[in-house]
C-alpha cells in the first residue's frame, strides 16, 4: 500500500476512461467545431474548428468546460503515452476500431490485449490530469476511482486487530 497515493480501483477507473472517451469525446468534438479526424494527426492544429457563424465562446463552454482545451488535453494525453498504449488508445477512441481489430493489428491475443488495454486506460487517467492543467482546462476532471477504506466490523473506522486487554 502506498503512503503517497490512495488505493486505486482499477476496474472502475478503466470504465470511467472508456465512458469519457466514448460518450464525452464526441460531445466535445461537436462543441469545439472540430471533426474526429482532426484528432488523428499527431499534431493538433492550433487553428480553431470551422465557424458556423455563432459565438464560439458560448458554443464551446458547457458547465465550465472549454471544449477546445479539453480536446487538446485528450490529444496530448494520447500522443504522449508509451508507444503501445498510444496505439491502443488512438485506435480504440480516435479511429473507433473494435477491440478485436486493435488486438489483431498489434498482434496480441484477446487476454493479453485486455491487459494492455487496461494498462493504457490507467496510463491515460494518470496522464490526463497533467495535460488538463497544461491546457488550462477548468474544471480538472479526475478519471480515477479510488477504493473505499475498509472499515472494521464495529464501524470504528480503524483497521487491524481489535485486541482488548
Amino acid at each position: 500500500m502506498s503512503l503517497l497515493f490512495q488505493e486505486l480501483d482499477c476496474d472502475k477507473t478503466c470504465d470511467r476512461v472508456d465512458e469519457f472517451l466514448t460518450e464525452d469525446l464526441e460531445k466535445l468534438i461537436l462543441m469545439s467545431g472540430r471533426n474526429l479526424t482532426d484528432l488523428r494527426s499527431p499534431t493538433l492544429s492550433l487553428a480553431p474548428g470551422h465557424s458556423n457563424g455563432t459565438n464560439h465562446a458560448e458554443a464551446s463552454i458547457i458547465r465550465g468546460l472549454n471544449a477546445e482545451a479539453e480536446l487538446r488535453a485528450i490529444h496530448h494525453t494520447i500522443y504522449h503515452l508509451p508507444e503501445m498504449s498510444k496505439i491502443i488508445m488512438r485506435d480504440l477512441y480516435i479511429y473507433q476500431m473494435e477491440s478485436w481489430q486493435v488486438a489483431d493489428a498489434i498482434r496480441y491475443g484477446h487476454t493479453q490485449f485486455n491487459t494492455l488495454k487496461r494498462r493504457a486506460q490507467l496510463f491515460f487517467a494518470d496522464s490526463f490530469d497533467h495535460w488538463q492543467r497544461y491546457m488550462a482546462c477548468q474544471p480538472i476532471i479526475d478519471l480515477h476511482e479510488y477504493k473505499q477504506p475498509e472499515l472494521d466490523r464495529n464501524n470504528s473506522g480503524e483497521k487491524g486487530n481489535n485486541s482488548e486487554g
